[in-house]
């Protein structure tokens, strides 16, 4: 049942209009989001979206990757199992830089990666299939990157769901894998503004601490924190930041 309810809602969403879809996500401000609950909102597609850059976001993206071409000992050293959920938001988030780039090479990498996850996990086939699809798709080089993108973000609220079922602490690692990557582009992107995120900032600082989070961790999101609430955020800070969410990659790795 749930598998033709998988099936069925992602045929209905396949015929969203592209074009209504990508203006809908432009200029995304992900504080404007107010839902009745302190849990912020996570859609790594429209973060994307509005991060104004004059450089190629895949350019940044494979600049600052925190999975160095290896996807592999990625998350927490000690549990492989959080380690892949982690991993996984990485290689979803940096999937869609690539095909907004139309980097369809380095897509297709890490679009092969979370195959390979899901094989190791046991994820549900759904999932899986969506991922495969997504990645034909993409090798066929016959699609506009609006189309790609579209389809591929389907992914993030189901994959969620399924974290969630497996505990809290798989959904944050999913959750801040993909943001993680995000604010690395942000930073690099030099968007001032879209830095400033004090929802988010609040989220995984309770949720690290929460989990026990490795040493650092924590720390590094309070020097984020701070510099995002200043009165005028300077190059200096745009790299400050870019090295404090390295350095929590790191820390997680």
């Amino acid at each position: 049942m749930k598998r033709l309810k998988f099936i069925a809602m992602l045929s209905a969403l396949l015929l969203i209009p592209v074009l209504v879809y990508s203006q809908a996500q432009e200029n995304f401000d992900p504080n404007s989001i107010k839902l009745d609950t302190s849990t912020p909102y996570f859609n790594s597609q429209a973060f994307q979206s509005g991060i104004t850059s004059a450089q190629n976001l895949g350019d940044l993206a494979k600049r600052y990757s925190p999975l160095h071409e290896k996807g592999d000992a990625f998350g927490f050293a000690a549990k492989s199992d959080e380690a892949r959920f982690f991993m996984i938001g990485a290689l979803y988030t940096e999937a869609l830089a690539y095909i907004r780039s139309e980097k369809w090479d380095l897509a297709s990498q890490r679009l092969e990666y979370l195959e390979r996850e899901f094989i190791n996990m046991g994820a549900p086939s759904p999932m899986y299939n969506l991922i495969t699809k997504t990645r034909n798709l993409v090798e066929s080089e016959k699609y506009p990157p609006e189309y790609l993108i579209t389809v591929l973000s389907l992914f993030e609220p189901f994959f969620e769901e399924y974290a969630k079922t497996k505990s809290e602490d798989k959904l944050t690692l999913f959750r801040a894998g993909a943001w993680l990557v995000n604010m690395s582009l942000t930073a690099a992107a030099g968007d001032r503004e879209l830095l400033r995120q004090p929802a988010t900032m609040n989220y995984f600082t309770l949720e690290f601490k929460r989990m026990d989070a490795p040493k650092g961790v924590i720390e590094a999101l309070t020097e984020i924190d701070k510099v995002s609430q200043k009165k005028e955020i300077s190059d200096k800070d745009t790299e400050k930041v870019l090295q404090l969410v390295t350095q929590i990659e790191q820390l997680l790795s």
